[in-house]
């Protein structure tokens, strides 16, 4: 027993040590106005290519910090203080069902063109009720962005997110000073 015990306390050391990340995963090191940046530009790249015809104008958004990033260790529980996920989300309201369709076929089209990959197909009928979307991930940088409508609603959704990076603990939980909308093509 007493062998067990010492066996563990040494496993335990040994993963502490610096530069090793099986007990805190190792997040890379962000920069809020670059990953802020990013999104709206990806946001902008994202608007342009659904190709809207003329609709209301879309309510002005923050990129805003989230903490949905573990801090490994023991739990499962704990969210890292100093990590982060930004996020940016917008919405296009009374798009008609056609609109819609051919609006996400046009988005996946430019997000598979880029390369992105389809890590969630939303499209479905149940009855009276009709969802498009998708969640498509940028392979280079981890980056996601969903697309939703539902008949309910008839609103687009685009909802985009970076993944975890550590930043400056005193920007942690400050969202981005500027609003983004999409400037019109």
């Amino acid at each position: 027993m007493r062998r067990t015990v010492a066996l563990c306390a040494l496993l335990v050391a040994v993963l502490s040590q610096a530069g090793c990340s099986v007990l805190e995963p190792d997040y890379p090191s962000g920069d809020p106005a670059r990953l802020t940046q990013r999104l709206t530009d990806r946001a902008q790249w994202a608007y342009d290519a659904m190709d809207l015809p003329p609709h209301k104008a879309v309510n002005p958004s923050h990129v805003t910090p989230g903490y949905n990033c573990n801090a490994g260790g023991f739990t499962i529980d704990e969210m890292a203080p100093d990590v982060v996920t930004y996020g940016l989300r917008w919405t296009v309201e009374d798009v008609p069902a056609d609109v819609a369709r051919a609006t996400e076929a046009r988005l996946r089209r430019q997000f598979t063109a880029a390369d992105w990959s389809l890590t969630h197909d939303g499209n479905r009928r149940v009855g009276d009720h009709v969802e498009f979307g998708f969640r498509f991930e940028d392979p280079a940088t981890g980056d996601m962005f969903d697309l939703r409508w539902n008949n309910s609603t008839t609103s687009l959704f685009l909802s985009g997110y970076t993944p975890c990076a550590r930043i400056p603990r005193s920007e942690a939980d400050t969202p981005s000073p500027r609003t983004w909308t999409p400037r019109a093509s």
